[in-house]
């Protein structure tokens, strides 16, 4: 049976830690609790932490790639940028969705590793 995780491609994953399961396993249990940490920054996102945000998103997006999460990646990196340029309207409109696809790519995550013993 081959391993899938829902919102993952796992080879793209697999390919980053260097075809070995073990290590992409261990890469995703890391994965789940960096993106449970930036959750907790990203829910109160404000006008006076719109960087420490900026950095909180940065870190999906870096981590996004190493594990095989494509589409992640790419609205982290858009949600970096407005950060970045101040544009809290922009990052409001998108955060809450991001944030429920954030603990839904982690749930994925949580039940795949069950379900294939990592």
């Amino acid at each position: 049976m081959a391993f899938e995780i829902s919102g993952v491609d796992v080879k793209s994953g697999l390919d980053f830690c260097e075809g070995d399961m073990d290590t992409y396993k261990r890469v995703l249990r890391s994965y789940v609790e960096d993106i449970t940490e930036a959750l907790t920054e990203m829910r109160n996102v404000s006008e006076n932490n719109l960087g420490d945000y900026a950095v909180s998103v940065h870190g999906v997006k870096s981590t996004s790639e190493a594990v095989g999460a494509e589409e992640t990646r790419k609205t982290a990196k858009q949600l970096e940028l407005m950060a970045k340029s101040g544009d809290l309207a922009g990052v409001l409109a998108q955060n809450k969705a991001f944030i429920k696809h954030l603990e839904n790519l982690v749930n994925n995550i949580k039940n795949s590793l069950e379900k294939y013993g990592g």
